[in-house]
């Protein structure tokens, strides 16, 4: 019978090659099903045999790249096309996956991650990258200084604070001395290829262990074997505007990208108001511009060398968002417009990376250099720690040697961190301090049985500030069927203190508030907050044209970083009058930040893809449970992102308990459209109810080089409002009864007409 099927069915042909689209000849392809067969790709790339009808994993290792798996149901006879990327690929954690449709494919690392491919932010026609953000259920965004498009937007998953995220560009490290996160609000899609999302601890991580929440790496723009050029303008509502251009493409042994982009917006609000009994000019006005180049030339398959430089600049008018209506009736100006006034801020990031890589023995030798430059500068009134006019530089070097076999891989390295911030204080001095920072990392992963594949690291960190740091992860997936993984992992992760936190202030330097507390101060004793993650997941394959992954996560928080207040102190007026003056200090009269007590992060995610081929449809779901909250606090303590209160045991302040997406893509023929969904929940950092805001699509490929699409963003205006309303949010429970919120509004509706030349 079995002789009878191969006769019949089924030709399985595969093409290897990497993510530039040069052929990778050598490659070993492994079929595990009903037929088990392995494969060597010839000097094109090229894979060919016969194999009978059923379900199949199909493996494709190379040397000195990624191990990739794909499962595939055999009818009839099957293409596959293998895109391999190199093990020093610009992420921050080597998880191997077949892209043949990404969003099908089933999760093979033992930690939750998310692809979002360029592709999918171009169907709902989004500008910018925190757009596709929104749309996974663990990220939640901090807004310090208010809603709106001119906001500041920080990124933080599973968590309530975004300095125990990772942000990187191609597995470069971009988080801020001064915050510890970084401003994602105005980073363009046009200058990337890729955002690749991974969440919690696992041993996967290819450098470090600096993290709690999880990773966002931005993959940029890559070179492509064959030349592409696309053009794109818009414009729309309330004076938007953008233009990009992309052009990537090889000539001989060089490979190059380079992307520009030019994005303005005069916002909904453009007006004169009088504030606190003061004319005062409100605008939202944007005006942002980037510039990437990448380039690589390539010796041979395994030898190459790579440059990468970003730069993007913005300046945006952001006295809308810090000044708002008075909503609390007890105050002398219930129903007036009050504000620190006028505002603006202007910020640059600057980025390089020098990258290379050569066979070394029976391995693969990868070595980079890279210095980051982020700048902000502040006109106005401070609001919040964020409003601080300051210059964070990074340098950064590391070397690592990786190896690869049939059935393992095994990767050593080190890197040297340099990092310095340099800010304006209070009394316009301008402080420099900095670091030193050495990490050291081993991991591994070896497939034991045809079913089941171990892996394990170990990561050590040493900070010349507080010391040195120690962590390990071990992790495991069980192949159930072709169609079914379990996965699991535990491990542990920390997260540094800032140099800012640990900074100490001349108390003349620092602002007393009206219980006469010294606020700002640093605290050179603070250590960094550690904590043990624990994760279970399943990745299912649903026929042939569904996946559903679900996984559990728990993390336990030790000493988490907290800013201290001396409440009972301040309030019984011990801190005013003579006594608290310099030079006569009252000790006991300072804020800053302490490690304190514990918290517990944990949650379930559910993610569901459905291609429904013959309807031209195509649907993603997403559902998270993210419950996170305090231990073992006392009442003097307040969160350093919210500033609000901490009650033991209660959701911290602006992580909704449930968040959830959903997105339908209909692609016909020549026509094309989108419609996505994203809710969230109470608790939201908007200070509203639970409110859900929908984007939508459509569009038209005039011909194979012209596309003309109309994009909507909130367009039924949930949670919209033109400013802050102060005290007009939803209370949060504080230690001592409901603690008022300001009501922060979400972007308005906005609609774009797109012009899109590809050639």
């Amino acid at each position: 019978m079995n002789a009878v099927l191969l006769a019949l069915c089924c030709l399985v042909t595969g093409h290897v090659h990497a993510a530039s689209g040069a052929p990778l000849a050598g490659a070993r392809v492994v079929l595990r099903g009903p037929l088990q067969r392995a494969l060597v790709s010839d000097a094109h790339g090229n894979v060919r045999t016969q194999a009978p009808p059923g379900d199949y994993q199909i493996d494709a290792v190379a040397t000195g790249y990624a191990p990739v798996s794909v499962d595939v149901t055999i009818e009839h006879d099957a293409s596959l096309d293998f895109a391999l990327e190199p093990l020093d690929a610009p992420v921050l954690r080597t998880i191997g996956e077949v892209r043949v449709n990404g969003r099908l494919a089933p999760l093979r690392g033992t930690i939750p991650s998310v692809a979002i491919t360029r592709a999918d932010m171009n169907r709902l026609g989004q500008s910018l990258v925190a757009q596709a953000l929104f749309d996974i259920p663990s990220v939640t965004f901090a807004r310090p200084d208010g809603g709106g498009d001119a906001s500041i937007a920080t990124v933080a998953l599973r968590g309530p604070d975004p300095s125990e995220t990772l942000l990187a560009l191609d597995g470069q490290l971009l988080n801020d001395g001064n915050t510890g996160d970084v401003d994602i609000s105005r980073l363009p899609v046009a200058a990337f290829s890729a955002v690749d999302v991974t969440e919690g601890l696992g041993p996967q991580d290819s450098e470090g262990s600096n993290t709690i929440g999880g990773a966002v790496n931005l993959v940029s723009l890559r070179p492509t074997l064959a030349r592409h050029l696309a053009f794109q303008s818009s414009a729309g509502s309330y004076g938007t505007s953008e233009q990009w251009l992309n052009t990537t493409g090889t000539k001989g042994h060089l490979g190059y990208a380079f992307a520009l982009d030019n994005q303005h917006e005069i916002g909904n609000v453009n007006e004169l108001r009088d504030v606190s009994g003061t004319p005062t000019f409100l605008g939202s006005s944007i005006a942002s511009r980037s510039l990437l180049g990448n380039l690589t030339y390539a010796f041979s398959q395994r030898s190459d060398v790579s440059a990468r430089y970003f730069v993007l600049g913005d300046a945006r008018d952001t006295s809308s968002l810090v000044n708002g209506i008075d909503e609390n009736p007890g105050s002398k100006t219930f129903g007036t417009f009050i504000g620190p006034g006028p505002q603006g801020i202007a910020q640059t990031l600057r980025a390089y990376l020098v990258h290379g890589r050569m066979p070394l023995g029976a391995g693969e030798l990868v070595a980079t250099a890279s210095t980051s430059n982020d700048s902000f500068g502040l006109s106005g009134g401070a609001v919040t720690p964020y409003d601080v006019t300051h210059q964070d530089k990074r340098t950064s070097g590391s070397l690592s040697w990786e190896r690869t076999f049939d059935r393992s891989e095994y990767a050593v390295g080190a890197l040297s961190r340099y990092e310095s911030l340099a800010f304006v204080d209070p009394s316009g001095h301008v402080p420099l301090i900095g670091q030193t920072i050495s990490q050291y990392y081993a991991r591994g992963s070896f497939q034991a049985t045809k079913e089941l594949q171990l892996l394990g690291g170990v990561y050590g960190s040493r900070y010349t500030s507080f010391g040195s740091n120690l962590d390990g992860r071990i992790g495991a997936i069980y192949n159930l069927s072709p169609q079914t993984a379990l996965r699991f992992s535990v491990g542990t992760g920390f997260r540094a203190p800032l140099l800012i936190e640990r900074y100490v202030f001349p108390t003349s330097q620092l602002v007393q508030d009206a219980y006469g507390v010294y606020l700002g101060q640093g605290n050179p004793n603070e250590g960094p907050e550690h904590a043990t993650e624990y994760e279970l997941g399943l990745s299912r394959r649903i026929a042939n044209d569904g996946t559903l992954d679900v996984s559990l996560y728990r993390t336990n928080l030790r000493n988490p970083i907290e800013n201290y207040y001396p409440y009972q102190i301040a309030t019984g007026g011990v801190c005013t009058g003579p006594t608290n003056t310099p030079p006569a200090v009252n000790a006991a009269c300072f804020s800053y930040p302490i490690n304190i007590g514990n918290a517990v992060y944990e949650g379930s995610e559910v993610r569901y893809a459905q291609a429904i081929v013959h309807a031209h449809l195509f649907l993603t779901a997403d559902y998270g449970l993210n419950v996170a909250f305090p231990e073992n606090l006392g009442a003097s303590v307040a969160n350093p992102t919210s500033g609000s209160s901490l009650v033991n045991g209660e959701q911290f302040m602006d992580i909704p308990q449930q968040q959830g997406s959903l997105q339908v893509d209909w692609t016909p023929s020549a026509w094309h459209a989108s419609v996505g969904a994203v809710f969230r929940g109470k608790n939201n950092e908007y200070h509203q109810g639970p409110l859900a805001l929908i984007d939508a699509a459509v569009g038209l490929k005039v011909d194979p080089e012209l596309d003309v699409t109309l994009t909507g963003t909130n367009i039924f205006g949930a949670g919209v409002q033109r400013y802050r309303l102060f005290g007009g949010g939803v209370p949060y429970a504080g230690v001592g009864g409901a603690i008022p919120t300001d009501l922060l509004p979400a972007s308005p509706p906005t609609y774009r007409m797109l012009f899109t030349f590809r050639e």
